[in-house]
C-alpha cells in the first residue's frame, strides 16, 4: 500500500530544532542520530503545525536539515497522530538503516527543491518521485502497518504502534500520570514506560477520555482489568479473580488502591462497581 511522504524541517523557526553543545541552535545532523541511537526502539513524538488531519499511521516522514546543510538526513515512519493540549504529535518510529545511509549520503534539497521552512509539508509530484527512486536504489522498504507483518521492520512499527495506542490516548494517560503521582493505583511502580491509562467503561469516543473513567495501571494488570480478571470493590480494595489463584497476582487480593487526593479525580464507584461485576 503506497504511503504519504512529508518532508519535516528542523531550524530555529520550526517546533522541532537540535541544539548544539555550544548552545546555539544551529541545526545538527549528528546530534539528531545521537538521540535516535540513544533509544532506536522508541517512539518519538514530533510536534506537528500542519497536515495533523492529513497523517495517517505508517506515513513516511522525512528529516530536512535546513541552513546550513539543507539536505534530507533521517526517515521515520509516523505510528500515531494525536492531540496534546493545544498541539498535535506524531508519534515517530526511525528507519535505522535508513537514517545510517542519509547521513552518510544525504538528499540535497537540489535534487528534490521543495522548500520546508517551519512545518511538516507534503511532499510534492516531483519530491515523491526523489523519495521514492531513493529506497529503491537502496532497496528500502517501507513497513506497511494495514496488512500483516512481512518482515522484522513491519512487525517493529507494528508492535510500536500498539505500544502507543495500548498506552492511551496521551492527553488523557498525562493527565492520569498526573493525577496519580506517577505511580500504579496497585503496585506504586512508577517506571513511566510500563504505566498505562486504563479506562474502566470501555473507550467510546473522546468523553470517554474523563478521569473518573480512568485508572493508572501497571501494563499486565491493564491486560488483567481489561480481561475482567481483576476489579476494584465498593471499599476501594482489589478483587482478584478465582482464576488466578496459584499465581503471584493471588498475593494483591483486598489490596487497597492509591487513589488521587481529590475527590473529583478519583474513578466513578458506579463505573467500578459495574465493572466488577463482571469478574470471572
Amino acid at each position: 500500500m503506497p504511503v504519504t511522504h512529508w518532508i519535516y524541517p528542523t531550524n530555529e523557526k520550526s517546533d522541532y530544532y537540535l541544539d548544539n553543545p555550544s548552545g546555539d541552535t544551529e541545526v545538527s545532523p549528528q546530534r539528531l542520530l545521537d538521540d535516535i541511537e540513544q533509544s532506536p526502539d522508541k517512539a518519538d513524538p514530533w510536534i506537528l503545525k500542519t497536515g495533523f488531519r492529513m497523517m495517517q499511521p505508517g506515513d513516511a516522514v522525512w528529516i530536512y536539515a535546513a541552513d546550513p546543510y539543507q539536505y534530507i538526513c533521517a526517515l521515520a515512519q509516523a505510528v500515531d497522530i494525536y492531540p496534546d493540549g493545544d498541539a498535535w504529535y506524531a508519534s515517530l518510529v526511525w528507519n535505522l538503516d535508513a537514517t545510517h545511509r542519509l547521513m552518510r549520503a544525504p538528499i540535497p534539497r537540489s535534487e528534490f527543491h521543495q522548500i520546508a521552512q517551519q512545518a511538516a509539508i507534503r511532499a510534492d509530484e516531483r519530491t515523491v518521485e526523489v523519495l521514492d527512486g531513493w529506497l529503491r536504489s537502496g532497496r528500502i522498504r517501507l513497513a506497511d502497518l494495514e496488512r500483516e507483518p512481512s518482515s522484522n521492520e513491519d512487525a517493529r512499527l507494528r508492535t510500536m504502534r500498539n505500544i502507543v495506542q495500548r498506552q492511551g490516548q496521551a492527553t488523557f494517560r498525562q493527565r492520569l500520570l498526573h493525577v496519580y503521582d506517577r505511580r500504579c493505583a496497585v503496585t506504586r511502580e512508577s517506571a513511566e514506560a510500563v504505566l498505562e491509562a486504563a479506562h474502566i467503561e470501555p473507550y467510546m469516543g473522546p468523553h470517554s477520555n474523563r478521569l473518573t473513567n480512568g485508572l493508572l495501571l501497571r501494563a499486565d494488570l491493564h491486560t488483567l482489568f481489561d480481561l475482567h480478571l481483576i476489579g476494584i470493590d465498593q471499599d476501594g480494595k482489589l478483587v482478584v479473580s478465582s482464576r488466578l489463584s496459584g499465581s503471584s497476582y493471588a498475593s494483591l487480593q483486598a489490596r487497597s488502591l492509591a487513589l488521587p487526593q481529590r475527590t473529583a479525580h478519583r474513578p466513578s464507584r458506579r463505573s467500578l462497581a459495574a465493572h466488577v461485576k463482571l469478574l470471572l
